[in-house]
């Protein structure tokens, strides 16, 4: 798995990284480092649209990866994590004929006050499902639960042996 620090970097760097590195962009594994201070989703989102790019995957999914990627990222900052500790995001993509299986990890601190463990999570996923996504989408976890409900294949909640919850995506796509 290549593994790059961004805390330090900028986009174009990053690019640099991942064209030396990846060799293969339909079957690799990235993990990547980053500070949880928002000032990095956007080199994420990018990244995210960039590799979708080169796997030739078109709109409406690029803008649901994006979408994805970022909500993941941010509720790993928002809701878990301390300003300027270093979360994980992991991307990867196996593919076999046309189809891509497309994961996406994050790996957050857990020191906010009010961290869920992964049992939490599940508990608030159910109770979201079954109030529905129809109405008043501001409370606290629905859009990541809407989000996740329309989009992806699966979700996956997981606590860290050593504290932090690893919140993971799954989604097989048929590629052009």
């Amino acid at each position: 798995m290549s593994q790059i620090d961004i805390s330090n970097i900028d986009y174009q760097d990053l690019i640099e990284y991942i064209d030396t590195n990846i060799y293969d962009f339909k079957n690799f594994d990235l993990s990547i480092y980053f500070k949880s201070d928002y000032s990095q989703s956007k080199i994420i989102r990018s990244l995210m649209l960039y590799i979708l790019d080169k796997n030739n995957v078109t709109v409406p999914w690029k803008g649901r990866f994006s979408l994805i990627s970022d909500e993941l990222v941010n509720n790993s900052i928002e809701y878990w994590s301390m300003p300027l500790d270093k979360n994980i995001f992991i991307l990867s993509f196996k593919t076999e004929s046309n189809t891509s299986n497309i994961n996406i990890e994050v790996h957050d601190t857990w020191k906010w006050a009010y961290a869920k463990k992964s049992y939490e999570m599940e508990e608030i996923r159910n109770q979201k499902e079954a109030e529905g996504f129809d109405w008043y989408l501001w409370k606290r976890w629905r859009w990541l639960f809407q989000l996740i409900k329309n989009i992806v294949d699966e979700i996956y909640f997981k606590d860290k042996e050593w504290g932090g919850l690893i919140v993971w995506i799954n989604k097989k796509l048929e590629l052009i």
